[in-house]
């Protein structure tokens, strides 16, 4: 008797690729009741609320630090950015690949964790020195904040691109949040 084997492994096969095209065909946006410019509208105000949060909280805070922070960039933008790219790409894929041990697992969850709020920091410096760049301040302001919110709000919202160029700047915040911890830890 000839096996089947073959013929149901393909028919199998043939029957999951169907299914994959089906839901691929469905359009996640096809029952949504917002259109693109409420959606637009409503990431920006999400956004720019974070921005206001978290850009006045480090003014408001840390003053200071938010000077040194920004003055660093100001300073030096091409290495900011590049220990951005370091500590926003490469820590966590060297954490993840860390994680594949028992004991780079204990690494790797408090790293991440830490980098969410080293991240969370550089956000803030980058919306402080942008708005610094923008309103031709050498230092942080409440005025600075609110502009620098403003435009990484705008800029934030626009679909696709948005995302790209606030990932970019926000490198620069991240890089050097990244570099001072590094330095202060090397003591």
């Amino acid at each position: 008797m000839p096996s089947t084997r073959l013929l149901a492994g393909s028919l199998s096969a043939l029957a999951a690729c169907s299914f994959a095209g089906v839901a691929v065909a469905q359009s996640p946006m096809a029952d949504s009741e917002l259109g693109l410019a409420t959606r637009v509208a409503l990431r920006f105000g999400v956004v720019l609320l974070i921005n206001l949060v978290l850009g006045g909280g480090l003014y408001l805070l840390a003053p200071e630090y938010a000077r040194r922070m920004v003055a660093e960039i100001r300073d030096d933008a091409g290495s900011a950015f590049l220990w951005g790219l370091l500590v926003g790409i490469a820590l966590p894929i060297a954490l993840v690949l860390l994680a594949i041990t028992i004991i780079g697992l204990l690494i790797t969850i408090p790293g991440l964790i830490a980098l969410f709020f080293v991240g969370l920091v550089g956000n803030a410096v980058t919306i402080c020195w942008l708005g610094t760049v923008l309103t031709g301040n050498r230092e942080p302001s409440g005025s600075a904040v609110g502009i620098g919110a403003l435009v990484l709000a705008l800029v934030g919202a626009i679909p696709l691109l948005g995302n790209l160029v606030t990932t970019i700047l926000g490198f620069f915040g991240l890089g050097v949040v990244g570099h001072d911890l590094y330095t202060s830890w090397q003591g």
